[in-house]
């Protein structure tokens, strides 16, 4: 059986296929690893081809793991505490190519291998996975109390997880905040600044717990709620994104950064529904009609007489030219006018907010 064990490693040690495959399952299986650079994802798959490789040579010459692979690993972990990259989010990876490298064996190797062979394969990867993450969690934690003491770094870089899409599940940016003691609302606020604008910019109008990093130029705050009205009279272009959870953060801030990079240069405070427009006209794979409809409308749907004075606004230049077409008194289209304003806070004389509205009324399926 030995031999036969030595056959397999052969025919998989280095086999590209099988890499790429683990990588596929990854990628999938968990989003932090999809907002990686080429240069990461390399080092992802070299990882993914040594522990391939060790655990099949143990499995094969009856082996353990040695002292020097605890110390790779507890390097390993030094560097992703270094980079940023969440523990949860590397274990898990571990874990998802556990299942995926063992149904792979499986329809590969079934019928030379028994079941004994496939138990102690098991067993073999288990036993390398439990040394090897306790190495991982010492060389990582050792990084991290390096740098826990400054904790404005450590909330900058949970920020930065939080909208580059670095968390594995909510679970865990939640166990983060309360290591930071932090206590954020599940749906909270994220206000996306122009480039180049401060971060605390906006800090006097939101309120606390506040949260803030400088992404790549972009400052970026997280907060539990902002004060629309005290955010424009700060004067900051900006883009407020209301109520969002820590699974949307990452296409949101997306979203943001190319609505203030695309919209009008005249208009400062933005909000969900401009993103999602935006998005629309943009052709983004993940804009949906019906979302940035009722992202934008939500407040006024059930109100028929609202949005029939909407529909004429857009083809009628004054109050007067729409209480002709609809058959009531231009006082009366005034009052509705205010009331659209105030429930989607988008008054339609403007015509941003008119052009933002009529994209939303005719994106409806």
């Amino acid at each position: 059986m030995p031999d036969t064990r030595d056959q397999v490693r052969r025919q998989i040690a280095g086999d590209a296929v099988l890499t790429e495959h683990l990588m596929d399952v990854i990628l999938a299986e968990i989003p932090g690893y999809q907002v990686l650079d080429a240069v990461q994802l390399e080092e992802v798959r070299a990882q993914i081809r040594w522990n391939v490789d060790r655990v099949l040579e143990l499995w094969a010459t009856g082996t353990a793991l040695t002292e020097a692979d605890a110390n790779r690993f507890r390097g390993v972990g030094a560097v992703r505490a270094r980079d940023g990259r969440p523990l949860s989010v590397i274990l898990r990876s571990y874990r998802v190519a556990a299942s995926a490298f063992m149904g792979y064996v499986a329809d590969r190797f079934g019928e030379v291998l028994t079941a004994g062979d496939m138990a102690d394969l098991t067993r073999v990867w288990l036993a390398a996975d439990d040394r090897l993450s306790d190495a991982l969690h010492d060389g990582y934690q050792a990084a991290g109390n390096s740098i826990s003491t400054d904790r404005d770094r450590a909330i900058g870089r949970l920020v930065s997880d939080l909208v580059l899409g670095r968390h594995a599940h909510e679970g865990a940016f939640g166990a983060r905040l309360r290591e930071l003691g932090v206590r954020l609302p599940p749906q909270f606020t994220v206000v996306v600044l122009q480039p180049g604008a401060p971060a605390d910019a906006v800090l006097p109008a939101v309120a606390e717990p506040a949260m803030h990093a400088v992404i790549d130029g972009t400052g970026v705050v997280v907060t539990g709620q902002a004060d629309l009205k005290a955010v424009h009279r700060r004067g900051t272009r900006c883009c407020v994104l209301a109520d969002i959870g820590a699974n949307e953060a990452p296409r949101w801030f997306r979203l943001a950064k190319a609505c203030l990079d695309r919209a009008p240069a005249d208009r400062l405070v933005f909000d969900r529904g401009d993103a999602e427009v935006l998005a629309l006209l943009a052709g983004r794979a993940d804009a949906d009609p019906d979302r940035a409809a009722s992202t934008v409308l939500a407040a006024i749907a059930a109100q028929a007489h609202l949005l029939e004075t909407l529909d004429a606004l857009f083809v009628s230049a004054s109050a007067e030219e729409v209480a002709a077409r609809l058959g009531v008194h231009p006082q009366t289209v005034r009052y509705r006018i205010r009331r659209i304003t105030a429930l989607t806070g988008r008054d339609p004389r403007r015509p941003w907010d008119l052009f933002v509205l009529q994209c939303a009324r005719l994106s409806r399926r």
